[in-house]
């Protein structure tokens, strides 16, 4: 028969017939794409001197793995001879050395190198067999007591259903990028769960899309017409409406052209796929207005809320008796209050909901302050929040009454996901406030009103100047145009914030006007401006700034005390370009203490939680810094106020770098000194009202780098695509 073909042999033959089989060790991966499962990586083949390059779609690749790669053999331009393959099976490592090496690379959250050396030492060649078929054994094991036999069983068992999604879904063609996304949603009845409805990951899945769920499911054999497809369509795209745009409902009319395109269908077939998710209960319709069930209901619901409210019997005050008390927390404060300021406290307090908004410097923290001193004197109970943990800590600093986010407030549980106080579990509280109001979504809105207990007054401090909020709806702006609830604007700036060019400018941007620069840089609360002729000298100027002049200048922190904010991800002067800039430049001598494909953090980086975590209590927002990495555990540490939290590796998707940051994602925070460019390429996100919240962020210093017609066009341009919704009619006509 003659010996067997050599790894020459087999690429020759590979390059002359197209495809061919390569059985190799992985030993390291070079690189990894963040929003897929494609990886550039060395391996190791047998008979060859040094390592191979291969590159293709693999699933928790780990360094020691064997593999039978399926692919050909390619030239790339740049980087040369590659392995390009399109599948591959896991070999299971079958020396004592390669099965250690396997089970300490991190492919198990919990098992370090110490733990996987005595369990081979224990099993030795038969690890493996024994973690498939009796993994309890594992507590014969020095070391290993029940808790942590059910996180490395609930780990192995996750990794080896990773791998039978990923073969299930090549199988039908799909990319393998999806399955531990699929897996991390429905575990081990992932593929019943295609089999029986593919359209349930749109509403399960984040990142999936009508798209992606409609190509698995005609890969299974779901036609155009099926009732499945049809619902899940209209439902995406009033999802797709609420996400992107902010929208509660849409004109149905304006709903059905644009379901029409998204299901490839005429706009009768539209009509009829309309009448049927109605008819289901997918979807509401009211006032000629296309409505998801749950948006419909939380708008329902703060009317009818209010409207209770405003129905209760309130008891008349003493404001005689509420001046003098006011003159006493005014001596306690050192403060004095102005008239807008009085009349908002006497407001307030008279219920049953007050609005009190209004622009930087004009005292809202302040006014709050004096009607919860007013509240602790009259012994009420209070309840005080916000949407973010960073807004929920500022208040609590400024007035001195603890604050929590909302989600804390109504005890959250992130088991059931469900707020455990609602009409049923009322809050303990004779006053509800609640600040940072513009960044309330209307679900989250509702969630309140639903613990507002009867006779509760409540108080809504917001700027609606600022950004609407990222999820659906504008209650702030609906609440003070339906007309029919107090409200007090503050506009009179107070004296000590007259001396801030940030807080005078930030009231000129307000009105469409070009803010007056400062033509020096010092510590005084000052505006900033500097003409930039590029992206790329963009980068480098705030590099310069935030890595050596301004904390050599002002002695400034350049994690703590400086905050870039881009309107943008991408681009030269987007997010994350920067954000890799800033690492380098202000934390490279740092050691990386974890790494995952591409990403990299180092001890002392500055992240950010990107997604709730209602388990971990961290919410999308809230910014931490790197403090450790237990490699026995295989662990990440980040401290986030205070307080330390763990992130097993899969669960590091849910950080990012953020030295730079996004404008939506600063809302609620507060830094001494902002920076953000303005670049042509950022016309298209550039607005009022951005450019304004970026301002409202900066204590002691704002600076605007780039191009000052692109700034200024952003100033004259007021325009915002506007939120459906029915709110603040509804509010007027209930009201009334």
């Amino acid at each position: 028969m003659g010996s067997p073909p050599s790894a020459h042999d087999r690429r020759e033959s590979a390059e002359t017939q197209g495809t061919e089989s390569v059985e190799a060790t992985l030993e390291r991966v070079t690189w990894s794409a963040s929003d897929s499962a494609f990886v550039v990586c060395r391996i190791r083949v047998e008979g060859e001197l040094f390592p191979l390059v291969a590159v293709g779609e693999m699933l928790s690749p780990s360094p020691g793995d064997r593999y039978v790669l399926h692919g050909k053999w390619g030239e790339h331009p740049r980087y040369g001879r590659q392995f390009q393959f399109t599948s591959y099976e896991l070999q299971y490592p079958v020396t004592a050395e390669g099965i250690e090496r396997y089970l300490s690379s991190g492919l198990i959250s919990g098992l370090g190198k110490g733990t996987a050396r005595r369990i081979v030492e224990f099993f030795g060649t038969h690890t493996l067999e024994v973690m498939n078929t009796r993994i309890e054994s594992l507590l014969e094991v020095e070391g290993i007591g029940i808790k942590k036999l059910e996180q490395i069983q609930r780990e192995w068992e996750r990794q080896r259903g990773v791998q039978n999604i990923m073969i299930f879904l090549k199988a039908h063609d799909i990319s393998s990028g999806w399955a531990v996304r699929i897996y991390r949603s429905y575990g081990n009845d992932a593929m019943k769960v295609l089999h029986d409805n593919p359209y349930r990951m749109i509403e399960d899945i984040e990142g999936i899309g009508f798209l992606t769920a409609d190509s698995i499911a005609r890969s299974l054999g779901i036609g155009p017409g099926d009732e499945r497809r049809v619902v899940a369509g209209l439902g995406f795209a009033l999802r797709e409406a609420a996400r992107r745009h902010g929208h509660s409902c849409v004109p149905e009319e304006d709903f059905l052209r644009h379901a029409a395109s998204v299901l490839e269908v005429e706009a009768d077939e539209a009509r009829a796929a309309l009448g049927l998710a109605v008819e289901t209960g997918r979807v509401m319709v009211d006032d000629g207005h296309v409505y998801l069930p749950e948006l419909w209901h939380a708008e329902e619901t703060v009317v009818d809320s209010l409207r209770v409210a405003f129905g209760e019997v309130w008891n008349g005050l003493d404001h005689l008796l509420l001046d003098d008390w006011l003159t006493a927390v005014e001596a306690a404060r050192k403060v004095r209050f102005n008239a807008q300021q009085t009349e908002a406290i006497h407001k307030a307090l008279a219920g049953p909901v007050c609005i009190l908004t209004g622009g930087p410097g004009t005292g809202k923290t302040t006014t709050l302050t004096g009607i919860l001193d007013l509240a602790r004197r009259m012994e009420w109970k209070t309840a005080i929040c916000a949407p973010t943990g960073r807004a929920a800590k500022r208040i609590t600093e400024v007035t001195g009454h603890e604050a929590r986010t909302i989600h804390r407030l109504l005890e959250f549980d992130p088991g059931a996901m469900v707020f455990q106080r609602n009409e049923d579990a009322p809050l303990d509280a004779k006053l509800l406030v609640v600040d940072e109001l513009s960044m309330v979504d209307l679900p989250l809105m509702a969630a309140l009103l639903r613990a507002r207990p009867p006779g509760c007054r409540m108080v809504l401090a917001g700027d609606a100047d600022q950004l609407p909020p990222v999820g659906p709806g504008a209650v702030l702006r609906d609440l003070l145009a339906c007309g029919e609830v107090d409200s007090v604007v503050l506009h009179l700036v107070l004296r000590q914030a007259e001396d801030s060019t940030i807080v005078t400018n930030a009231h000129r941007l307000r009105q469409g006007f070009m803010p007056v620069f400062d033509t020096r840089l010092t510590d005084r609360g000052e505006t900033f401006f500097q003409e930039v002729d590029s992206d790329e000298h963009l980068a480098q100027l705030i590099r310069d700034l935030v890595a050596e002049r301004l904390p050599a200048e002002l002695g400034c922190d350049a994690k703590r005390d400086i905050q870039v904010l881009s309107p943008m991800y991408d681009g030269q002067a987007g997010v994350t370009h920067l954000n890799h800039v800033l690492q380098q430049a202000v934390n490279g001598a740092s050691r990386v203490a974890f790494q995952r494909g591409d990403r990299s953090f180092r001890r002392g980086d500055k992240v950010m939680q990107v997604r709730n975590d209602y388990s971990k209590d961290v919410y999308n927002g809230d910014i931490g810094y790197v403090r450790s990495y237990d490699e026995e555990e295989n662990m990440l540490g980040v401290e986030f106020d205070g307080r330390a939290v763990s992130y097993a590796p899969e669960e590091t998707d849910d950080l990012v770098l953020a030295y730079a940051i996004t404008v939506h994602k600063s809302q609620g925070g507060e830094y001494d000194i902002v920076i953000m460019p303005i670049s042509p390429q950022h016309r298209g996100m550039l607005r009022r009202n951005l450019v304004y919240t970026a301002m409202t962020r900066a204590r002691r210093m704002m600076v605007f780098l780039g191009r000052r017609a692109v700034l200024s066009a952003a100033a004259e341009n007021p325009r915002e695509t506007p939120r459906h919704g029915l709110l603040a009619r509804k509010l007027r006509d209930a009201l009334r």
